[in-house]
């Protein structure tokens, strides 16, 4: 038999809420809720079967336009690490270990795709990034 779609869309919910909570939120209560409305529609489903999610930040913070105009102010070619924290510190934002990481790889992704559209890749290693 075919689920509903409201059944479908109440089992994804729950497993949005259980990645959610994975990752250290206090969405308990909206757990419970979900639970008595599926519990509703379908009684026999079973919950412990439901696999969480992992929650996708949909407010994420693009760098690549801070990291673009602080290489168009840079004399010569820069580092991503040495870039990342640049654009940290430009943003306000904390000097930890994962905020560096997560912006460094970021920045990684961002100019190996714009090498040869005004971004230019230095010789040697580590890579260094100017604007050109």
């Amino acid at each position: 038999m075919a689920e509903n779609q409201l059944i479908i869309g109440l089992r994804r919910q729950y497993a949005k809420t259980l990645g959610f909570i994975d990752a250290g939120e206090d969405r308990l209560a909206d757990l419970v809720h979900l639970a008595a409305v599926i519990r509703m529609f379908k009684p026999g489903e079973k919950l412990a079967a439901i696999k969480p999610i992992r929650p996708y930040r949909q407010n994420r913070v693009h760098w690549s336009r801070t990291a673009l105009s602080i290489l168009r102010t840079e004399n010569g070619p820069i580092t991503a690490r040495a870039l990342a924290r640049r654009v940290l510190e430009d943003r306000g934002v904390p000097l930890v270990r994962a905020n560096l990481q997560r912006v460094e790889c970021s920045l990684h992704a961002v100019l190996e795709r714009l090498e040869g559209r005004g971004v230019i890749r230095a010789e040697g290693s580590p890579k260094r990034w100017r604007v050109g």
